[in-house]
């Protein structure tokens, strides 16, 4: 049994054992086996638990890592609460997204804002500061768009076996900017720089759907599979890639022969791989992999 802790005031710490029927208290005297001293002991114990400091929810499962410096994972759990739309939360909203207590909110607010990462609207409410903005833009500046395709068509062209190309808009055409030829000898021929038609084609289709008129940052990201537009021996299979802002950045392709793409089985795996790439890639140039979590299928 765990040693009582010592407590300050007129309140003595009591310890209770023993069976249902059978109480001994933390001094040393027999309790009653009556229903009115069973009652006191219990008000004891809460006047006890009364003095005692309430004690943090745990770690958000998404923020709890082994080795990692709870204030620090706090502090993030805070700034990763705030939402597309959020102007401003107040302390109590703050602490229904996070699980954590106002006094602790109180505090890490008052660090953030020192350092400009949140700041205190006119009407009491808290929002980002411009600390992440500045960050946000370093980052973007760093990004090294052909280092993070790379490796993506590459894996995408070594799983499928099939050609993976990354297609970006050109007014009324698509560029191919990049792309990794597949294993096969009978596979489509798009030389790195090429301009297709943007009205035909998964890649086309995908570029024309997220840069038109009215789409917002939240639209849900789509996986698309065409069959035969193009090119009648041709399918492919091609899914957005944002960045920043939800900026479009382009799309990832992954195409092969119609007969190959025409199995089941092997296009759902395909499709799988193209949408998991893309937000995968969408993470790493700073987008929002959200709009990833259930594909919109075309």
């Amino acid at each position: 049994m765990a040693r009582p802790a010592c407590l300050a005031g007129n309140v003595s710490p009591i310890c209770v054992a023993g069976s249902a029927t059978r109480f001994t208290a933390w001094q040393g005297r027999p309790i009653q086996q009556d229903g009115h001293s069973i009652f006191r002991v219990h008000r004891r114990a809460m006047a006890v638990k009364s003095l005692l400091p309430p004690r943090e929810p745990a770690p958000h499962p998404a923020t709890a890592q082994p080795g990692g410096i709870a204030a620090v994972e706090r502090a993030l759990r805070v700034l990763h609460a705030f939402g597309e739309g959020d102007r401003g939360l107040t302390l109590a909203e703050l602490s229904r997204r996070t699980g954590l207590y106002k006094s602790a909110l109180s505090r890490i607010m008052a660090t953030l804002i020192r350092h400009r990462f949140a700041l205190r609207h006119d009407d009491g409410r808290y929002g980002l500061g411009p600390a992440l903005y500045h960050l946000g833009s370093l980052y973007e500046r760093s990004i090294d768009l052909n280092g993070a395709l790379s490796p993506a068509l590459r894996a995408l062209a070594q799983q499928t076996g099939e050609s993976a190309s990354f297609y970006i808009r050109q007014g009324d055409r698509r560029l191919c900017l990049m792309r990794v030829d597949g294993c096969h000898q009978v596979r489509d021929h798009i030389p790195v720089g090429s301009l297709l038609p943007i009205d035909r084609g998964a890649a086309g289709r995908v570029l024309t759907h997220f840069t038109a008129p009215g789409i917002t940052p939240r639209e849900p990201a789509r996986v698309v599979t065409s069959m035969g537009e193009r090119d009648p021996e041709l399918a492919a299979v091609a899914a957005p890639v944002f960045g920043a802002g939800q900026r479009l950045m382009g799309v990832l392709c992954v195409a092969g022969t119609a007969t190959r793409l025409s199995d089941a089985e092997r296009l759902r795996g395909i499709r799988e791989l193209v949408f998991g790439e893309a937000a995968r890639l969408t993470l790493a140039l700073g987008g929002d992999a959200a709009v990833f979590s259930r594909p919109e299928a075309e």
